[in-house]
């Protein structure tokens, strides 16, 4: 569900949130500032990536964060769209749809460096390149971008997603390797 993801300052600590509603959010909590928001299509997840990326300047038993110069900088950046943190999980499948075929290029590139026969290249490399997408599957988490950022429906939609398009460069693999 649609919402937005926040950073506020209160005095010297600052906040990082999400709500349905932010104006409503904002007279609750009173800051002294909104220094960024950003209205997502998920919330959740750019929220807990950001708070996990900051968790060390989390001030205990609160929600508030001690954060520098250069990290209010930053974590404005990744709230306006400007970092490179994904802030959705198609997102992070397009990371890892990406990270296939680029495996899929080098491998069969290498393979055809070493003159094995065509057809038994590409489905090599098809092979090779389903590996990102089996650990997508498997673990739920590549590159970096970990399970615990996302709610448990939410990951077992983007699980499944991995693991339908292995399981078609699998097939893909196995019928060329067959027509060799």
């Amino acid at each position: 569900m649609a919402g937005y993801v926040f950073l506020i300052r209160v005095g010297d600590l600052y906040r990082i949130g999400k709500a349905d509603n932010l104006d409503k959010k904002i007279r609750k909590l009173k800051p002294d500032e909104l220094i960024t928001s950003i209205m997502t299509k998920e919330p959740e997840t750019l929220e807990a990536r950001l708070l996990r990326k900051y968790t060390s300047q989390r001030i205990p038993e609160t929600g508030y964060l001690k954060l520098t110069k250069r990290q209010i900088s930053e974590c404005k950046k990744q709230i306006e769209l400007k970092g490179n943190l994904p802030h959705t999980l198609d997102a992070e499948v397009s990371i890892t749809l990406l990270a296939s075929f680029l495996l899929f290029g080098i491998n069969f590139l290498i393979l055809n460096y070493f003159n094995i026969g065509f057809l038994r290249n590409i489905s090599y490399s098809f092979g090779v390149a389903s590996i990102p997408m089996i650990i997508l599957s498997i673990s739920g988490s590549f590159g970096g971008y970990f399970s615990e950022d996302l709610s448990l429906f939410s990951l077992l939609t983007n699980r499944i997603k991995g693991f339908f398009i292995a399981i078609a460069m699998i097939s893909i693999a196995f019928l060329l390797f067959r027509l060799n």
